[in-house]
């Protein structure tokens, strides 16, 4: 395939530019021996007509001002606005096996030309199935942060992904659920179904939220219901899928 010249895109935009200045100039002209016309015919002075004809040429310039406010307004508030991080609701079942597995998210930088920096996620609020508070605010660390001793703070590249674990499950004890967290901190609970409301925050664009459920007695792994709706900001589509049943208590 034959590579146009380097310079092409600057002929291109000085021919563009010739052409822009050829049709503003035949419009002016164009313009004003109109309103000329026309005043001279309804008893205007010559004065009146190049005064009115002025505000005629200047129409196409605040058309095209009040255009370009508005797409540079539109792109603005697109690009505050969207969340770039955001979650993949198209959940895994937890991975593992012979009594051991880990519970994960994960995370996708939605913007293709973009790259996020300073990302971090956080369990917002951790609830039992009676829906008794247990911890708020904990820190996440991705999967490659694992054995590393700076954890919670990490960027994506544009268009890619991140793995986010979220608990480890342990059927050989009874307080067999691990919350994994970059924070250091040894979070342990007995078996049984909670709820965990998670925020993932990118440099820019709105935080992502979501809130899952975790079953330690099946590995069932779902988003809740009422977080569905958030589905609009996923990158793709679908949701969450129930792993099948695994007994873990024997």
């Amino acid at each position: 395939m034959r590579r146009y010249s380097d310079i092409f895109p600057l002929v291109l935009f000085g021919g563009l530019m010739g052409l822009l200045g050829i049709g503003k100039s035949i419009y002016e002209d164009a313009a004003k021996a109109w309103v000329l016309g026309r005043f001279s015919q309804w008893g205007y002075g010559t004065e009146a007509a190049n005064v009115m004809s002025g505000f005629v040429q200047l129409t196409p310039a605040l058309g095209g001002a009040a255009v370009i406010i508005w797409f540079l307004h539109s792109y603005i508030r697109r690009q505050f606005e969207s969340a770039h991080l955001a979650f993949d609701r198209k959940l895994q079942i937890p991975a593992g096996d012979y009594g051991h597995y880990q519970a994960y998210l994960v995370v996708v930088n939605t913007s293709p030309t973009e790259k996020l920096l300073n990302c971090r996620c956080e369990i917002v609020e951790l609830r039992d199935d009676e829906g008794e508070l247990i911890e708020t605010h904990i820190g996440l660390r991705t999967k490659n942060q694992a054995d590393k001793s700076t954890q919670g703070r990490f960027n994506l590249d544009q268009g890619a992904e991140k793995e986010v674990p979220l608990f480890d499950i342990d059927q050989s004890n009874d307080d067999g659920l691990g919350v994994i967290n970059a924070d250091g901190r040894e979070i342990t609970l007995p078996h049984g179904i909670y709820t965990a409301k998670i925020h993932g925050y990118g440099d820019r664009g709105i935080a992502d939220e979501l809130v899952v459920r975790l079953n330690t007695s099946n590995c069932e792994f779902i988003i809740c219901p009422d977080t569905l709706r958030a589905g609009s900001k996923a990158p793709r589509s679908g949701v969450s899928v129930a792993a099948p049943t695994r007994n873990l208590r024997g």
